[in-house]
């Protein structure tokens, strides 16, 4: 019996550690990692800020954490392109799809993933040397699947644009509230890598 509490106290321990990574995770991707506070974090999911503390020592422990929530869904991506052993096009049609569908779900991973990215670009912060680390998978992946195609003349650049088009997606699909949505830029991008393809096949 008396292992009970401590199980139920660890459990709800993790609670609050998740609650705390995915409020951090809105906020970084609406507001940047440098704006956001503690203070911001904590009244997000009514938290104090000692509470915040107890869980996380630092901000920076939480965007570590932040990032390696975020890596999981990188991960899946690469899992995805590493059964992959040819079709380009239709891969990139089927990988936009679960990238649209993860989206969904959680829409502030994939607009984060961006931010962060651009926050730190250039910035020679051990956090810039981690996330290029988080994408590194999936973009040996869709290399080595691009490099199968001759037309493809750089395939780790067409992976890294795949990678960039993906955040956009997600971005505009935030910015254009109101105007259109992810999924219908999602669909735009695959009409059009698709009409392009064909053209191709009809002239080869």
């Amino acid at each position: 019996m008396k292992d009970k509490p401590a199980s139920i106290k660890e459990e709800k321990a993790l609670k609050t550690r998740r609650n705390i990574i995915r409020a951090s995770t809105k906020l970084f991707a609406r507001e940047g990692y440098h704006k956001t506070t503690i203070s911001d974090i904590a009244r997000e999911i009514n938290l104090t800020t000692g509470a915040v503390f107890h869980h996380f020592p630092t901000k920076e422990a939480i965007l570590y954490a932040v990032i390696d929530w975020l890596s999981k869904g990188m991960m899946m991506y690469a899992d995805f392109l590493e059964k992959k052993k040819e079709g380009a096009i239709e891969v990139v049609e089927e990988m936009i799809r679960t990238m649209l569908s993860h989206f969904d779900r959680y829409p502030e991973a994939t607009i984060c993933l961006a931010m962060l990215s651009t926050e730190f670009a250039g910035s020679n912060h051990p956090v810039e040397k981690r996330l290029k680390e988080v994408y590194e998978p999936f973009l040996q992946n869709a290399a080595r699947l691009f490099s199968k195609y001759p037309d493809i003349k750089d395939p780790r650049a067409a992976s890294i644009a795949i990678l960039g088009a993906a955040h956009g997606i997600g971005i505009q699909g935030l910015f254009r509230e109101g105007e259109t949505d992810a999924k219908s830029i999602a669909e735009g991008l695959i009409s059009m890598i698709l009409h392009n393809w064909d053209e191709d096949r009809a002239k080869g």
